[in-house]
């Protein structure tokens, strides 16, 4: 949990801060229904769900890498337990295969989802930095802004899944 505090509230706050700021000042250029500061509550409600929602994905994802490394290391205490009562190496070293063929592929996989989620950060970053600065671009404080407060996210959420992944 306080590895999801240090690494998420943060970002959080600074998403919050400036998803409010970027409503609060942009409301008038944003499409309502009805009342405006109602629907840019709601929107800007949503909006926050949203980043909220997949940063979740993102912890919940390195929490189960986690919680199967614990079980690895449960399974290789009574393997340890096993030299103890067993004597016949055939069986032992079965064991000792199926545990090093299991550690390898959750590592690999684990390894391809910080790859991958790496990737997808720079393409969209670099996508939107495209964006921004091509020319006759209209660029203003608000997507300015916005690609700062999501690359600093991005690249904050990248490293704190590297760093859980290298604390295990």
């Amino acid at each position: 949990m306080k590895l999801i505090l240090r690494w998420g509230l943060p970002c959080f706050i600074a998403e919050c801060g400036y998803k409010i700021w970027w409503y609060v000042s942009g409301a008038s250029q944003i499409p309502h229904y009805g009342n405006i500061y109602v629907s840019s509550i709601i929107l800007c409600t949503l909006d926050l769900c949203s980043w909220l929602y997949r940063t979740s994905i993102f912890f919940l994802v390195c929490v189960l890498f986690r919680l199967i490394c614990y079980l690895q290391i449960l399974r290789l205490d009574e393997f340890a337990r096993v030299f103890q009562r067993e004597t016949e190496v055939g069986s032992i070293l079965l064991e000792y295969l199926r545990m090093r063929r299991n550690l390898r592929i959750i590592s690999h996989r684990f390894r391809g989802f910080i790859l991958a989620s790496l990737l997808l950060v720079t393409a969209s970053q670099l996508i939107f930095l495209l964006m921004v600065t091509k020319p006759h671009a209209d660029v203003d404080i608000l997507k300015a802004g916005e690609l700062a407060v999501k690359l600093l996210s991005s690249i904050y959420n990248t490293f704190g899944k590297q760093i859980s992944h290298v604390l295990i």
